[in-house]
């Protein structure tokens, strides 16, 4: 597993410096000084090391959001996540996501895993609440229906170069408090 990470860091730095075209399987042998049929034991393309590193640098931001977003309220937490993911999506994330295009189906299916685990996230800061109004929650309108439908905002929210916050965050005040 070391020698993955090590062509992942590889890969990682390429990209950030000379970007995606640079990324070859030959070019990250000579980075990591292995024969390039090693590389092929842990990547079968450079599709597959795009989509990992791709997976790998959501999960890294997505554990260090647990760490950095401690605001008590669910509203005011989401309005902390925003400003976080923005963040996160420098140059060099949104080049690699772009890249993810050759390869819409594998990419979706990676990206959804990612968004599960997000919705999830979700769900139990909505759980840790206590200031949201009793009877908000019905049979039709779950914790987990709302983190949906808010994850599905937040995506487009990044999509957008000067996405507007605003009216997410007051329809969440509305809504829960």
């Amino acid at each position: 597993m070391e020698l993955r990470k090590t062509l992942l860091a590889c890969a990682s730095r390429i990209e950030c410096t000379e970007g995606v075209d640079a990324i070859n399987i030959r070019r990250l042998a000579k980075e990591a000084n292995i024969a390039v049929g090693t590389v092929y034991n842990y990547f079968e393309s450079k599709q597959e090391v795009l989509l990992a590193l791709t997976e790998e640098y959501w999960q890294n931001a997505l554990e260090e959001m647990r760490h950095r977003i401690t605001a008590a309220r669910f509203s005011d937490q989401i309005a902390q996540i925003i400003v976080f993911l923005r963040t996160k999506m420098n140059d060099c994330a949104k080049v690699l996501m772009k890249s993810l295009r050759d390869d819409a189906a594998t990419g979706q299916i990676r990206m959804s895993a990612m968004q599960s685990v997000l919705k999830q996230a979700l769900v139990e800061r909505l759980d840790r609440d206590s200031t949201i109004r009793t009877g908000v929650w019905s049979e039709n309108f779950t914790k987990e229906s709302f983190a949906g439908f808010l994850l599905i905002n937040l995506v487009i929210l990044m999509q957008q170069e000067n996405g507007d916050e605003g009216t997410l965050l007051e329809i969440l005040d509305r809504i829960l408090y």
